[in-house]
């Protein structure tokens, strides 16, 4: 860069203010094209941002549509249990569940064992017991002499539990021990006649010094038990059923698990997940929306308040916004692939109708309703037709090793790198250009300012000489 401190000097009107504003004034052009090179790369940024969104709108909608097909995620495979009274049962059911409706009649509810001890003076003092073992559950659990009452209930858990960690028993043949009113309260872990306590051995008399045990059989504990070990009784369609516990019972119906709660009677009813149908239908319904609303943001033309028009980046991809067209029309077209003398062949059939902007709605939810209680069968044959056309438009956007928002992406990306390297190969043509401008204006000054100087020395010497003859 050429210093041009003799270029001003006292040279009319050339400041350096008035330089700066030359070399703004011819370099501006330049400042336009690198200016309009950024903004193309953030209009890329944006594209390949919309393009990310397009992805995920059609997935999301995309997996609505695969629910209401025929594979092994759709609604139509899913069954469901209803309980006549829930307070007495509930249920679920799987895909290989039968339609059906049982009677159900539960007599008697699951329960684990619980015995008790006599009631002890205290449950901190020594006991006078001598040291000894005893067996419950094949659990040997050994006592130190002078032990308490607190000293018994401690060894008896600690040694289950270790039994449990060993994997020597399992947990739900464990049991546990706990003081009440000064009384030692045994309680199995799990329900069931399986699962009774019993006392294996009591040798050295520790179980029948407190009362717990009578000294006879396995099964001859002192007190009358707190609560029998016994199963759930109950009927289904009259058919007697006994099992260890109240809950998760699937071995009692095919696909179907039982949990019971109460006493009492009530009905079982197995069937299609109409239910589910309606809320997968309202699924789909609500991701159409979100794209069509999207995709008419990202392609329509915008008026600004101040007369101006902002085109969405989308406005000119005839592709995408004939997808949405398609998308409309394929949902709402009549199925052509109907079986013949089918009751249904439009989606407006079931309540479903299209309204202004191209919204969609579940205007009419009980013609749905109905038509699925009705004509299950009919209604699921609709819909996955009508959603197999759908689908097959999205197919090519989202399913492949390569889809088609993968094509957009790594072409806007290919263009944000070749924007990149545009931007800065101008800005280091701008930079020389400066300089060289600077230096080319910085020349011209410094010409005038000798000019100037010339001029002025050509004056003195005139005026100077006329000056000698007054």
């Amino acid at each position: 860069m050429n210093n041009i401190t003799s270029a001003f000097r006292g040279s009319a009107g050339l400041t350096k203010d008035y330089y700066e504003a030359l070399v703004t004034a011819t370099m501006e052009p330049y400042r336009l094209v690198v200016a309009r090179a950024k903004a193309r790369k953030d209009e890329i940024t944006i594209e390949s941002a919309v393009y990310t969104d397009l992805g995920s709108k059609l997935n999301s909608l995309q997996n609505s549509i695969k629910a209401l097909r025929d594979g092994d995620s759709s609604v139509y495979k899913q069954k469901i249990a209803t309980s006549g009274d829930n307070s007495i049962l509930t249920a679920s059911a799987t895909s290989s569940a039968g339609n059906a409706t049982y009677d159900v009649n539960v007599t008697g509810l699951a329960a684990a064992h619980r015995v008790r001890g006599d009631k002890q003076g205290s449950v901190t003092a020594d006991l006078g017991l001598a040291a000894g073992s005893f067996t419950i559950n094949g659990v040997n659990i050994s006592i130190n002499a002078n032990a308490s009452l607190n000293d018994i209930r401690d060894a008896i858990n600690s040694t289950v539990k270790s039994a449990i960690d060993d994997e020597t028993i399992t947990e739900e043949d464990g049991f546990s021990a706990t003081i009440i009113d000064r009384q030692l309260v045994l309680t199995a872990n799990s329900t069931g006649e399986d699962f009774a306590l019993t006392v294996d051995d009591d040798t050295d008399g520790l179980l029948e010094s407190i009362g717990l045990w009578t000294g006879g059989g396995v099964n001859d504990f002192k007190n009358v038990a707190l609560q029998s070990a016994q199963n759930a009784t109950f009927t289904v369609n009259n058919v007697a059923i006994s099992r260890n516990s109240n809950t998760g019972l699937d071995d009692v119906i095919d696909g179907v698990t039982l949990n019971l709660s109460k006493q009492g009677e009530t009905t079982l009813t197995v069937g299609a997940n109409n239910s589910g149908v309606q809320s997968a239908v309202n699924t789909f319904i609500s991701r159409l929306n979100d794209f069509n609303t999207w995709m008419a943001s990202k392609s329509g033309v915008r008026e600004n308040s101040d007369g101006s028009y902002t085109r969405g980046v989308l406005a000119d991809d005839n592709t995408l916004k004939g997808l949405r067209r398609q998308l409309i029309q394929k949902t709402f077209n009549t199925w052509s692939d109907a079986p013949a003398g089918s009751t249904y062949t439009r989606l407006d059939q079931l309540g479903i109708e299209l309204g202004d902007s191209l919204s969609i709605s579940l205007a009419d939810s009980s013609k749905l309703t109905s038509a699925l209680s009705t004509n299950y069968s009919e209604v699921v044959s609709l819909l996955e037709g009508v959603m197999g056309r759908v689908q097959g438009l999205i197919d090519p956007y989202t399913e492949g090793a390569t889809t088609r928002v993968d094509q957009l992406k790594t072409s806007a990306e290919s263009a944000l790198k070749s924007q990149d390297n545009r931007i800065e190969r101008l800005e280091a043509s701008f930079s020389r250009k400066e300089e060289s401008t600077r230096d080319m204006i910085a020349m011209q000054f410094a010409q005038i300012s000798r000019y100037n100087d010339q001029g002025r020395y050509l004056m003195s010497t005139m005026f100077g000489g006329f000056s000698s003859y007054g």
